[in-house]
This record gives structure tokens, C-alpha cells and sequence, in this order.
């Protein structure tokens, strides 16, 4: 396998790297900015008048790979030049404006940002939210409205649930607006819906009852230039502002949150996830839901589909906690026995409680579910004996749903207890079940849970299903682009997207061995942060040594390159959650030298982790070939065996997928065939290849 390490990513500078076909990691372009346009306020308003606006803003979408379709180049137009109408005043031309400006960790945009310095000398940025809404009626939910958009009316958040959004989310994650920071800027945000006029839309827009947002996030409207003019006058005073905008371009990103790390402050409502967009939709949906459904007695589904990181485990134990403050009935589901130990595990002291409070009962021999983390069998048990006691079930990983409820034995025997399908059982257990999933994670053979299953079986049953889809990514950097380029990897889409690699906020690398990326891992973890390393099943797993209870070191290769490594511990089942393997492998840094797998890992996060890509998957002939005899894991290939037409290679495609999308700021990958690393460097490589054609 040769060489040193292929690096795709921020730290270009590390060395040595490894050259192919003529091709250095250093020749990559600068990285991308973080906006599509920065120019002071003077040259803005120019550019607008010339009507050059929207062009310069096309091709800057085109270098970051963001394609600018017609209706957002005519929104620029039409917008933007509104918006110059309102800046073209001597107190405002100093000061510098971003169009289209990133959010760290995540594909939002903000629209416009001024830069400035108010009264006091304080740095200062006001953001604007700007809206071609010409009329807006109540919304079916909380701090929602319904507006006319692609496709019909639409359930939209009110522009001050968005511009909380967007401010809370900078000034966690964007170090500029950070309160400890030198020299902090203070954020702002206000929303201009420069089409709507003056009459009951905006009147309810405005509504302090319906909408208490905005003292903190003033809407202005179609007259209300000159108003909005004087807001900003007040907030941005005559003078350079150069420096101001510099640092909310190049100021670093601030770590972002890891589930594990903040669940218990969660559900004991210390902490609040900031939700943004679809989400904030999807929680208030649900949340609206439940209401109905305790009055009316009529049960609801709810399917939200999402890719990895989307937010899916974020928007389920939020839903959770804010059930409990309701005293509501509800359980949180999960068909990942790795991630429902972890979360019993973490919470342990308050989970209890938590079960005792919701229920309205002291024994749990009374109460549907033994634990409010708990598993669709026990769900599907309940719908069975006790149906529609639960008012809110939150069903997470919910593709890994089985066909019928069944149980495990430890030694892999599988016992069906019924012919009923599970889906119907675990639907009926709840007023509102709210199922989360990816199509495209389910990595058993029998796992059976996909959307449009689950919606047959709610209509067949006669409940109304609503569907939503989750398409920002939070992980991975907040990079859309590497989950499209990792599908891409895969044939689960079309194309090669390489902007991630421009915009450098994800890391990529391709060690030679195993070792080499241990290296990597460990100087990373030396710096504090967070890593594990996963691998394709292709090694056996032992059990410990009977005589020193260590765990043997399955893991191991000549080309290696020196370097073994066990497998997460058996410890068995029916231990206490925090003596699970799940849990000490996710949890406790001295275990961060064993190797978790698919079913150690869906479901979770770390700052970097490394994968070793086995050979059970390869790609021969343009096609990726499933190689059994090189896949240790027993069950999943007697699954396949015995199933009707399930596809391994569509399975392990979904293992890998998985894999290589656990990492929060990079991901390191060895490849051990040479065919298939060689398609991967190609992925990797081609955009630059062409380009030198």
C-alpha cells in the first residue's frame, strides 16, 4: 500500500503527503470564502444600480459548487436591489456589507450582514432576513405562518423564530460573536418583506401575542424603508468598518455539540437545542400533534426522514424533554441496542423519574415500558396490551424496525413472537408516533423500516400520516457537500461533489495503514478531542481471554504496519447499562483504543474517527461486488441467505455510509484493496485532473 497520507481537508500544511498522477494536496485552490460577495456599502449600491449583482453572485455560487437556479437569481435581483434603496444613505456607505454569508456548522445562509460600529465604539453586525412575501395567514403551529411558496402554500417559520434562529446559531458557533471573544460583535437581526404592504398579513406578522418576537427581531415592511433605514443608521454609526468585517470572515469556528454530552441537561430542561428551519417546523408539528390527538382522541404518524446528521437523535430527545415538562406520556424508541444503552447509561440518575412522572405510577409493573429508552419490542408489546396509552412515542433509527417483534438470545437464536406486523404493533401503542429515519441506513437484512412502509401500514390502519424531510447537514461540518460526495462515493446519487474540499471545513484523509492513522488520531486526541476507530466486519470477534479477561487482538494484518487492535469487549448481556460495551466504548477515553463496528457506532458522533475499510466491499468493473468470504459477520450473511431477495451490497454500502459520516470535523480512512482505493483517490482526484486537461 506505499506511501504516506493522502490529506483532503483544512491542515494542508501537514506532512508528508503522498503524490498521485501528478497531483499534491497543495496545489488544491485557497479556500473558499465564507461569503458570495463582500464589498462596503458604497460599491453595493453601485452594483445594484448596474444591475451586476445577481451575475457576480451566480458565479460565485458556481465556484462553490451551489448552483444558483432561476427563482434565487430573480430573488437576488429583486431583493437585493430593494435592499440598496434603503442603504443608499452618506451614513451608511462606510460601513461593509456580505451577501449570501455561511453559517459555521451547517448549509444556512444568511441573506445580507452589515458590518459596523455602534454609539459606544462596540463592534456591531446586524443581520437581515429578506422576504418576498406579499401576504401571510396563521400558521398550523406555534410561531409559524403559512405563505405561498414552490408547490403550493406552505407552513413556514415566522421570520423572528428564523432571525432567533440564525443569531443564536452565530453567536454560538461563529468565535466573532462569541461574549468571551476580544472585542465581540454584537449580532442583530431584523427581517424586511419588502413586497408585503400595510393590511392584515403584516398586522398579524406583527402580532405581539401570536408572535412574541419582536422587540428582539423587528419585521418591517413594504413602507417601512425609511424605518428600516433608521434602524440601521442607529445601530451602524459613519466610519471605517473594514476590521469589523474581517474578523467575521476569518474568525475560527467554535466547537459544536455533541448529543451524548448534553442529553441529560436536556431532559432535565437545563439545556435547549437551537433549531433551525425544517427543524423548528418538525418540532412544533409534533408538538401540535400530541395536542390534538389527547383532545380528540385520533392517532397521528409523523415520518421525518434524514440523512446523516441532519438531526434526527436531536429533534427526538428535545421532543422528549419537552413531553416530560408537559406531562405527557411518551417513550423514546430506538432500534440501535448500542445507542439506547448509551442514553440509559447517561442517564441513569434521571431516567427513573423521568418514567414515574410521565406514567403517573410508582411501580414499572404497572406502566407500559419498563424504561423511557427503551426498544420497538417493548413499544410493540405495549401496543398490544395496553394501546394508545402512550401519548408521544419518538421513535429514533426507526429504520431498523424488524418485520414482526422477536427476541434475541445470546447465542444468535431468534424466536418470532408473533405474525403481526411489528409497524402496526408499535403504531398502536401511541396517540402520535413520530418515526425518524434514513432509507439508506438499515444494515440487517431484516430490517424493514422505511418510509413508505410505514405509511402504508398507517393508512391501512386508517391514521392520518404527515411527512417531513430533514436535508441540512449538522455533522460532518456542517458539509452538505462530503454527505453528497460520500453518496456520490457509492452510486446512492449522481455525481462527484468535491466542494467540501474548496471550502475546507471537512477533513478527509487516506492513510496507507492502520497505523498511520492511529498516529493521527492520537496526536488528536492528545489535543483534546474526541476519537474512535471503526471498521468493516471483517475480522472475528473473540471473546476475552478466559485467563486475564483481556480482549483479544483480532485486528490484525501485515499490512498493518505493525499496528493490532481489539475489538469493542463482549461483556455480554444483561448487565447494568453503564457496564455495557455500548456504553464504556462510547463513553469511557481509556477504551478509545478498541475498534467499534456498524452496531457499536449508528447513531453517534466524535470529533474525528477513523475507519478501516475491509474487503467485503470492493469495487470491480465500475460496480461495487460484495466478497463473503472476506465478512466475518455470521449473522448478517445468514440473514441475506435466508432472505427474499435482500441485497448485501446495497447493506454494506448503507455499513460504510455510516462509517464514513460519524465524524463532527474529519474522518481518516484506510482502504485495504488496492482496486477499490485507487477508485476513491480517483473520486477524490478528478475535479483537479480535469481541470489540468
Amino acid at each position: 500500500m506505499g506511501g504516506d497520507l493522502w490529506n483532503w481537508g483544512p491542515d494542508l500544511d501537514w506532512s508528508p503527503l503522498r503524490v498521485a498522477g501528478g497531483i499534491r494536496c497543495r496545489d488544491l485552490e485557497a479556500p473558499m470564502p465564507r461569503s458570495f460577495y463582500r464589498a462596503p456599502v458604497r460599491r453595493f449600491v453601485d452594483d445594484a444600480r448596474l444591475d451586476v449583482l445577481h451575475a457576480e453572485l451566480e458565479k460565485a455560487a458556481a465556484t462553490a459548487h451551489s448552483e444558483a437556479g432561476a427563482a434565487e437569481i430573480t430573488s437576488w435581483r429583486n431583493s437585493l436591489s430593494a435592499l440598496a434603496t434603503v442603504l443608499d444613505t452618506p451614513e451608511l456607505t462606510a460601513s461593509e456589507i456580505f451577501i449570501e454569508l455561511a453559517m459555521p456548522i451547517g448549509p444556512q445562509r444568511c441573506d445580507a450582514l452589515l458590518t459596523g460600529r455602534n454609539a459606544f465604539g462596540e463592534a456591531t453586525a446586524v443581520l437581515i432576513e429578506l422576504k418576498q412575501w406579499g401576504w401571510a395567514r396563521r400558521g398550523p403551529y406555534p410561531e409559524h405562518v403559512v405563505v405561498s411558496g414552490k408547490g403550493g402554500d406552505h407552513a413556514r417559520p415566522h421570520p423572528g423564530a428564523q432571525l432567533r434562529g440564525y443569531v443564536t446559531h452565530m453567536r454560538h458557533f461563529h468565535t466573532a460573536f462569541h461574549a468571551d471573544s476580544p472585542d465581540q460583535v454584537q449580532l442583530e437581526g431584523v427581517a424586511w418583506l419588502h413586497n408585503m404592504e400595510p393590511g392584515p398579513s403584516l398586522d398579524l406578522l406583527r402580532s405581539a401575542p401570536d408572535y412574541p418576537l419582536l422587540d428582539a427581531y423587528p419585521i418591517f415592511g413594504k413602507d417601512d424603508a425609511p424605518k428600516l433605514a433608521a434602524y440601521l443608521r442607529s445601530r451602524l454609526l459613519p466610519g471605517p468598518s473594514a476590521d469589523v468585517a474581517d474578523r467575521v470572515e476569518t474568525a475560527p469556528t467554535a466547537p459544536s455539540h455533541k448529543l451524548l454530552d448534553l442529553v441529560v441537561q436536556t431532559i432535565t430542561h437545563q439545556h435547549e437545542w437551537n433549531l433551525l428551519d425544517t427543524q423548528l417546523t418538525v418540532y412544533w408539528a409534533i408538538r401540535h400533534a400530541v395536542q390534538v390527538a389527547k383532545h380528540s382522541g385520533v392517532p397521528r404518524v409523523i415520518i421525518v426522514r434524514g440523512g446523516p446528521g441532519t438531526g434526527k437523535s436531536v429533534l427526538a430527545i428535545q421532543l422528549l424533554a419537552e413531553a416530560a415538562r408537559q406531562h405527557w406520556v411518551v417513550v423514546h424508541a430506538t432500534g440501535s441496542k448500542a445507542f439506547q444503552t448509551v442514553l440509559r447509561g447517561r442517564t441513569l440518575k434521571q431516567a427513573g423519574s423521568l418514567l414515574e412522572s410521565s406514567f403517573g405510577k410508582r411501580k414499572k409493573k404497572d406502566m407500559p415500558v419498563a424504561d423511557i429508552f427503551t426498544t420497538f419490542v417493548e413499544v410493540a408489546r405495549a401496543g398490544v396490551a395496553h394501546p394508545g396509552e402512550i401519548d408521544l412515542m419518538v421513535a429514533d433509527e426507526a429504520h431498523r424496525l424488524w418485520e414482526h417483534r422477536r427476541i434475541k438470545y445470546p447465542n444468535g437464536m431468534v424466536k418470532w413472537l408473533t405474525d403481526a406486523p411489528m409497524v402496526r404493533e408499535v403504531i398502536s401503542a401511541s396517540k402520535v408516533s413520530a418515526f425518524f429515519l434514513d432509507d439508506n441506513q438499515s444494515v440487517r437484512a431484516g430490517e424493514i423500516g422505511r418510509s413508505q412502509l410505514i405509511e402504508d401500514h398507517a393508512k391501512a390502519m386508517g391514521i392520518e400520516v404527515e411527512r417531513f424531510e430533514l436535508d441540512e447537514q449538522f455533522r460532518c461540518a456542517g458539509s452538505d457537500s462530503y454527505l453528497r460526495w460520500v453518496e456520490g462515493l457509492f452510486d446512492l446519487r449522481p455525481g462527484n461533489d468535491l466542494a467540501w474540499r474548496q471550502d475546507r471545513e471537512y477533513t478527509l484523509r487516506l492513510a496507507a495503514t492502520p497505523k498511520e492513522m492511529s498516529d493521527r488520531l492520537s496526536m488528536e486526541t492528545s489535543a483534546g478531542r474526541r476519537c474512535r476507530i471503526v471498521a468493516g466486519y471483517c475480522w472475528k470477534w473473540s471473546k476475552p481471554d478466559p485467563l486475564t479477561g483481556e480482549q483479544p487482538h483480532d485486528l490484525i494484518d501485515a499490512r498493518f504496519g505493525g499496528w493490532s487492535a481489539p475489538w469493542i469487549e463482549k461483556t455480554g448481556q444483561g448487565l447494568a447499562p453503564e457496564l455495557n460495551q455500548y456504553y464504556l466504548w462510547a463513553t469511557d477515553e481509556s477504551k478509545r483504543g478498541q475498534v467499534g463496528s456498524i452496531y457499536s457506532v449508528q447513531g453517534f458522533e466524535f470529533d474525528y474517527v477513523g475507519v478501516i475499510w475491509g474487503e467485503d466491499l470492493v469495487r470491480r468493473n465500475g460496480k461495487w461486488v460484495f466478497q463473503p468470504d472476506k465478512n466475518k459477520d455470521g449473522a448478517f450473511k445468514k440473514e441475506i441467505r435466508n432472505s427474499k431477495g435482500s441485497d448485501a451490497v446495497q447493506m454494506l454500502l448503507n455499513v460504510y455510509r455510516v462509517l464514513l459520516t460519524r465524524g463532527m470535523k474529519g474522518t481518516f480512512l484506510t482502504v485495504l484493496d488496492d482496486e477499490t482505493r485507487a477508485y476513491v483517490e480517483e473520486r477524490l482526484a478528478f475535479q483537479y485532473q480535469r481541470q489540468r486537461a
